[in-house]
């Protein structure tokens, strides 16, 4: 057994506010040198704060100062900077683009190549992988805020694996305060429930952990970060890394150095412990594809 993998946890407290902060105008100072980055995006979501937050932690952590000046909108053309970076959810474009005033430029993009490659026991939550996952299972749960913001993006994604053979109960919520009571709800009519990041980034998760550990219920989670608070199992893209490793090309590009095209690819993250406490037992074929691992 490999050794464990805690991942971070996230202090993040989504409000309006803080999304629009998604959008600005970064100043960055390292020792005697100043960086400036223009951050603009027409897709404002939770995905894109998760980016700006790896982003962020990264360039604290390598030394640099950081100062926010906001805007809005996808057009920074008038100000300057030393690397403009344009996020967009749009599949007919680059997930991310960088470009230096020197016109030097480097593109971040997504793979879904594995997404739908159905011989691969790891799916981005295709119902073959969720089968594999949970060879028992049938019927999902999912929990949504009503009043989050990438609400439409979850739902779209939950009718293709309803169109792929498991069957989905919905439960929407107004506000954190009901998340135990809906876990009640759900718990005796589903074999697992999945939680997108604006639910697994509510302070009041661990309410839904131990009514999922009661009636062992599987918790499937969006974001990478969830797997540290409980959640069993997560496979996407964690875009939290996509921040960081998007900081070091950032960097790179302001010194005039050249970057290669950057390719982001999903991620199996385990969480044994948890697994164990809903009652989950994974094949070592499933485990041997994780990438990171609580035990």
């Amino acid at each position: 057994m490999r050794e464990g993998h805690i991942m971070e946890r996230s202090h993040l407290i989504f409000t309006p506010t803080v999304m629009l902060i998604v959008i600005y105008l970064f100043s960055f100072v390292a020792q005697a040198t100043q960086l400036k980055n223009t951050v603009s995006t027409l897709s404002p979501s939770m995905v894109v704060a998760h980016v700006q937050s790896g982003m962020e932690s990264e360039l604290i952590r390598q030394g640099y100062v950081t100062e926010a000046d906001l805007s809005w909108g996808g057009n920074n053309k008038t100000r300057i900077a030393d690397v403009d970076m344009t996020i967009s959810i749009s599949q007919s474009s680059p997930f991310i683009t960088l470009v230096s005033q020197q016109g030097l430029s480097t593109d971040i993009y997504l793979d879904e190549s594995e997404l739908n490659n159905n011989s691969d026991v790891i799916e981005s939550y295709e119902a073959n992988f969720i089968k594999k996952l949970l060879p028992g299972i049938n019927i999902m749960g999912v929990i949504l805020d009503r009043n989050a913001t990438d609400i439409n993006n979850v739902e779209e994604f939950l009718a293709e694996q309803e169109y792929k053979g498991v069957r989905i109960i919905y439960h929407y919520i107004e506000s954190s305060a009901e998340l135990r009571s809906s876990t009640r709800e759900l718990a005796p009519q589903v074999d697992a429930i999945y939680l997108p990041c604006h639910i697994t980034d509510m302070p009041e998760l661990n309410d839904i952990v131990t009514v999922a550990e009661r009636n062992n219920v599987a918790l499937i989670g969006e974001d990478h970060r969830s797997i540290d608070k409980g959640i069993f199992a997560v496979y996407n893209i964690d875009y939290v890394q996509v921040g960081r490793d998007t900081a070091d090309l950032l960097v790179r590009l302001a010194e005039n150095g050249y970057t290669d095209n950057y390719l982001a690819q999903p991620v199996l993250s385990l969480n044994l412990d948890a697994a164990t406490r809903m009652g989950v037992e994974l094949s070592s074929e499933v485990i041997d594809k994780a990438n990171y691992i609580i035990e």
